[in-house]
C-alpha cells in the first residue's frame, strides 16, 4: 500500500473510531424507511386537544419524577421481597419511528411522558431485572388522555433475555416478541382490538390523572391488554380482554386518595392515587399477591448523575446505594 492510500486509510478509520463514541447520526432517508415498513398502526394527523398549562408548567422543568417502592412480586407461584423505581420524564419522540429524537422538527415531533417502571427481584440463587417502558403523547391525540404510542418489556435473567414490543392503533396493535425460547422465538403479529381499547400498563399513567380525570370521572368498561409482564410470566399469547375499572374516594395512612379497581376475569388490581398534590401512586396491589407501597419521591436529572458518590442520591427516592 502506498504512503498517500495507507495515510487516507488511516484517516478513515480514525473517523469511524470516532463515530463510535459520539452522539449518532440523524437516521438517513432509507433508513426512516426501512423502520416505517414495520407498519405502525395509524396514528391522527393532529391532536384534538393540547396539555394544559399547569402540566407543561410541572413537566418542563428539566427534571424526572423518581419513586422508590417496597415491593412484593409473585414468580414461580411463590411471594418474593422486590424492588420497585418508577421514573416520569418528558421527551421529545419521531412519530415516524417512535423512538426518542431530540433533532426531530416539524409534525414529525411528538412530546411524550414516559415511564420506566423497573422491577428487580431474587429467585433462589438467580435474580430478574424487568423494565417496562411506556410511551404517551402529552397531547391528547385519542378519547383518553395520555394513550400509549408505545409500551416495551425487556426482561434479564440467569436463563436468558427476552423483549417485547406493542405499537397500539385504533383498532389494532402491533406486537413483536424477540425470545430465547424455542416455542416463541422471533415473531410479529397485528392483533385487532376494540375501539377506545387500554393498556394496563399504561395504567400508571393514566390513572394520575395529570392533565384531566381518567374516563371524565365515571367507571369505565372496555377491552383492556393486559400487562406485559403478566403475560411474560403466564407464557399467554398478549390479546384484549374485557375488564372494568371503578374509583372510590378512601384514605391511605390518614391521605386523600382515590381508589381504582380494576378487574378482569378472575384478576383484581387496586391503585391508591393521590387526591390531591403531585397525584402520585402511593400503592398497588393484585390479587394474584404482587404488592407496592411508595417509599420516597423525588425529582433530578437522574441522567447527569452518573459519577462515582453519585449512587448516594438513592436515598432521596427511597433506594439504597448499591455498591455499599
Amino acid at each position: 500500500m502506498k504512503n498517500t492510500e495507507r495515510m487516507a486509510h488511516l484517516g478513515a478509520v480514525i473517523v469511524l473510531a470516532m463515530a463510535g463514541c459520539a452522539r449518532p447520526a440523524a437516521p438517513t432517508v432509507d433508513a426512516r424507511a426501512a423502520h416505517e415498513t414495520q407498519r405502525f398502526p395509524t396514528f391522527p394527523a393532529r391532536p384534538r386537544a393540547t396539555a394544559g398549562a399547569a402540566f407543561t408548567q410541572r413537566w418542563s422543568d428539566g427534571r424526572a419524577e423518581m419513586s422508590g417502592y417496597r415491593a412484593t412480586v409473585n414468580r414461580y407461584g411463590e411471594l418474593r421481597p422486590a424492588e420497585v423505581m418508577l421514573l416520569y420524564v418528558t421527551e421529545p419522540m419521531n412519530r415516524r419511528t417512535w423512538i426518542k429524537d431530540d433533532d426531530v422538527r416539524g409534525d414529525d415531533r411528538v412530546g411524550v411522558l414516559k415511564l420506566n417502571a423497573s422491577l428487580k427481584f431474587q429467585t433462589g440463587v438467580y435474580p430478574y431485572s424487568v423494565l417496562t417502558s411506556v410511551f404517551a403523547p402529552v397531547d391528547r391525540w385519542r378519547d383518553e388522555p395520555f394513550a400509549p404510542v408505545k409500551i416495551s418489556l425487556s426482561v434479564q435473567e440467569w436463563c436468558g433475555h427476552v423483549f417485547h414490543a406493542v405499537w397500539p392503533g385504533d383498532d389494532r396493535f402491533a406486537s413483536q416478541v424477540m425470545s430465547y425460547f424455542a416455542s416463541e422465538g422471533e415473531t410479529r403479529e397485528d392483533v385487532p382490538t376494540p375501539a377506545g381499547a387500554l393498556y394496563e400498563d399504561a395504567l400508571l399513567l393514566q390513572l394520575r390523572e395529570l392533565d384531566g380525570p381518567f374516563a371524565h370521572g365515571a367507571p369505565w368498561h372496555g377491552a383492556i391488554v393486559p400487562s406485559l409482564w403478566n403475560i411474560r410470566r403466564a407464557h399467554r399469547p398478549l390479546r384484549p380482554v374485557d375488564a372494568t375499572i371503578t374509583r372510590a374516594e378512601s384514605t391511605l395512612d390518614g391521605v386523600p386518595v382515590t381508589r381504582f379497581e380494576l378487574r378482569y376475569g378472575d384478576y383484581v388490581r387496586t391503585f391508591d392515587v393521590e387526591r390531591e398534590g403531585d397525584r402520585r401512586v402511593l400503592a398497588w396491589h393484585g390479587s394474584d399477591g404482587d404488592d407496592a407501597r411508595l417509599i420516597r419521591t423525588a425529582r433530578l436529572p437522574y441522567w447527569q448523575l452518573n459519577h462515582n458518590g453519585d449512587e448516594r442520591q438513592r436515598e432521596s427516592f427511597g433506594l439504597a446505594a448499591e455498591g455499599r
